[in-house]
């Protein structure tokens, strides 16, 4: 707690800690004590939201000048890394960061697309992209810098959203937008892991894509959504995701998901991950956490059995063998059922 005390030599008051009587410290670079400047503190109200960082029409509309803004730009104590985007010095580089200035330099109608969007939206198996992509709507923007955007005709009041404090396409367009640049393996991966996620954004793709009609890859897309099973939202896990893309990539017909076996009283056997009840084939896709523990490998045993005794061929894949002759070697066992 500071106090006033009486002026010194030449008049001028300097306020002291009453407790150690020693001058209250000056905030480094500011030439003055107290808080940060109130231009400072308007500023970083925009910082505080967009990972530090604030356009010039921004801090105009907070009443910092244009002769300000050069001031501190000059001095370096702000920078501008695209054009018309400032960044206030208050937060490290990152990821975010740089797909916040790119979004800000690009405009209102801006909205983090393709891989970018995908990488937000969680989609199974898509690493944090190095390259950003952002869409605009087409005419405006196609470049930010040496930055060159996505452009598009429209964009639907459903096909996009905020994810993480960014604006973002949805779920079901991101995965039209990637159909231009993936194979169909990926895809049918991406398809599946979104009808799991987000059963309601899976809806919306025959719709999407309804309205896409020239868009790159949508033939394609549509195959992979016609090989997807109707009730892809009962996919329980990651590995389920990936084993049943495998299967329906491999050529198989389409499974039957969280299908119920019963034993010969008509009594609940088992649950299995995908099955075809017709052929009495099922697969199982075991993961390390709730299969491993050696209770549950017991249980797991002694129901495959009892499912082998009435005439089930059971094929159990881990993830390791999702991949190699393995897995080969499990696709050959379903086709030679019949599948």
């Amino acid at each position: 707690m500071a106090a006033w005390i009486g002026p010194p030599a030449g008049g001028r008051v300097v306020p002291v800690h009453r407790r150690s009587g020693t001058r209250r410290p000056r905030r480094p670079g500011s030439g003055q004590a107290g808080p940060m400047s109130t231009v400072e503190a308007r500023a970083c109200d925009f910082g505080r939201r967009q990972h530090g960082l604030a356009t010039r029409e921004q801090l105009g509309r907070v009443r910092i000048s244009p002769a300000t803004v050069h001031r501190r730009l000059v001095c370096r104590r702000w920078s501008e890394p695209l054009p018309g985007v400032i960044d206030l010095g208050t937060h490290p580089p990152s990821w975010h960061r740089r797909l916040q200035a790119l979004l800000l330099a690009a405009g209102p109608s801006a909205w983090a697309s393709h891989r970018t969007a995908a990488y937000l939206h969680g989609f199974l198996d898509v690493a944090r992209p190095s390259r950003l992509d952002v869409v605009v709507p087409r005419g405006r923007h196609p470049r930010v810098g040496r930055l060159r955007l996505h452009t598009t005709v429209a964009l639907g009041e459903d096909e996009t959203e905020v994810v993480a404090g960014f604006a973002c396409t949805a779920g079901a367009r991101t995965l039209v937008d990637l159909a231009a640049f993936e194979d169909d393996a990926v895809l049918e991966r991406l398809t599946l892991d979104l009808g799991r996620r987000d059963p309601g954004q899976f809806a919306q793709l025959p719709a999407v894509l309804g309205r896409r009609r020239g868009a790159a890859g949508r033939r394609r897309l549509w195959r992979v959504l016609a090989r997807v099973p109707t009730d892809v939202a009962r996919l329980e896990s990651p590995l389920e995701v990936l084993g049943v893309a495998r299967l329906v990539n491999a050529g198989l017909q389409t499974p039957q998901l969280q299908y119920q076996v019963l034993d010969s009283g008509g009594e609940r056997l088992r649950r299995v991950d995908a099955a075809w009840p017709a052929r009495r084939v099922a697969v199982e896709f075991d993961g390390a956490a709730y299969h491993d523990p050696s209770a549950q490998r017991h249980e797991d045993d002694r129901v495959r059995r009892a499912m082998r005794d009435l005439g089930w061929e059971v094929v159990v894949l881990r993830a390791h063998d999702l991949s190699g002759p393995e897995f080969d070697r499990a696709v050959r066992r379903i086709r030679s059922a019949g599948v």
